[in-house]
This record gives C-alpha cells, structure tokens and sequence, in this order.
C-alpha cells in the first residue's frame, strides 16, 4: 500500500498509516515565499517511499508562493500559510517534525554565523553535508510540541538541491524519521552517521534551551 494523496484546506499531502496510528509523523516543505519549488520535489519523492511506521503525512509545498514572513516572528503564525500550518499540527498532534527550507547561497554565512544567537537570539545551524543545513525549529512553533518531540529544520541549498547526491542526503535523513517509532532510536542512528555534527546540533540546543527540552 502507497501513500495515498488528499487535499486539505488547499494543501496538497500524502498519508499513510503504516501498523499502529502512533506515532505521527509531519514532514513540511515550502513554508514560505517560493521555497516549495525547491523542497517539493524532494518530499514528493520521499512519500514514494516503502518503508515507513506510524502516521505519516507529507506536504510537499504548505503554499505555492507567498509573501516572505520569516518564520522567527509572529507575523509568520498570523499569515494564511502559517496557520494553515498551525491547524495541520493540532490536526495530527506529530511526534516527529521535519520542517524543510531552501536557502539562497549568500545566507549560508548568515546562517551558520556561531554569533548568530546574539543577533537574532537563535543558535546557528550546523553543515550536515555540503551546505545541507540542520538544527532545531523556531522556537515559536516548538513551543507546540512537548518537550519529547522530535523537531528538526532541513535547510536546503537552492544552487544545489537538483543534484543526486544532495537530494539523497536529505532523502537519508528523513528516512530515518520515516522507518523509526523511537525518537531515541532517530538520534542513535543520526549520532552513528553524523557524530560531529550531530554532537555540535545537540550541545546548541541545550546552550538555548537549558536542558528544558530534549533535542530537537
């Protein structure tokens, strides 16, 4: 059986109940201005996938193109696509959360500034492979989700995300999502592929949460 495609509130998704219901699982592409264009074709490859457990719901692209709110502020929850977002959480109440993005090449400094936190009050990402970004999501929205949730942003390099072997490493990641019930299990396997970078993501977010929650 292969995900099954739905429109809801105007959004294009894939779902699928793979043995038990829990636990849910949201994967979120092109949250915002034209970034769909980019995480679409990615996510509409990973709903083809034929290994997976619990709930899944894939949204390719939450908006086909929109104004540019930035996801760090208010504004962006009180837009159309934010609470269009809002409203898919409350729906599926996901244990795991992926949150795709596409980055021009100028903001990678930006991006992966380690003085970051002190500019704009959030940590910086970590380079997993190649200019393909992680690191926790904004702290507005994970404030959604309980403390043992699982919540990661994928940031995706624009100039590179049609090349196989950037594609795949997001794919890699977001598989181990997929095929996992365990959020402990999640972090094992990405502390085995990714030690340093991992070890790195992990000790940002508790520099910015304080132990409160556990990573992402």
């Amino acid at each position: 059986m292969g995900f099954e495609e739905q429109h809801e509130s105007g959004v294009k998704l894939y779902r699928l109940v793979a043995g038990e219901t829990r636990p849910a699982k949201l994967f979120v592409g092109g949250v915002h201005g034209t970034e769909g264009l980019y995480t679409a074709p990615i996510l509409e490859h990973l709903a083809r996938e034929e290994v997976y457990q619990g709930e899944v719901i894939i949204i390719p692209s939450l908006v086909e193109t929109s104004e540019y709110i930035g996801v760090l502020s208010e504004e962006y929850y009180q837009s159309d696509a934010g609470m269009k977002l809002l409203q898919l959480i409350l729906r599926y109440k996901p244990r795991f959360y992926f949150e795709l993005h596409a980055y021009e090449e100028p903001a990678y400094a930006r991006l992966t500034d380690p003085e970051r936190v002190k500019k704009i009050g959030v940590p910086h990402f970590v380079d997993l492979y190649k200019g393909v970004l992680i690191g926790s999501i904004a702290p507005i929205l994970r404030r959604k989700f309980t403390a043992n949730d699982f919540c990661m942003t994928i940031e995706v390099p624009k100039w590179k995300c049609a090349h196989p072997e950037i594609i795949e490493k997001v794919l890699e990641v977001l598989r181990i999502a997929l095929t996992k019930t365990d959020r402990e299990e999640v972090m094992h396997e990405l502390r085995t592929r990714y030690p340093e970078q991992i070890k790195m993501a992990v000790y940002l977010f508790h520099q910015y949460y304080r132990e409160h929650l556990k990573p992402f």
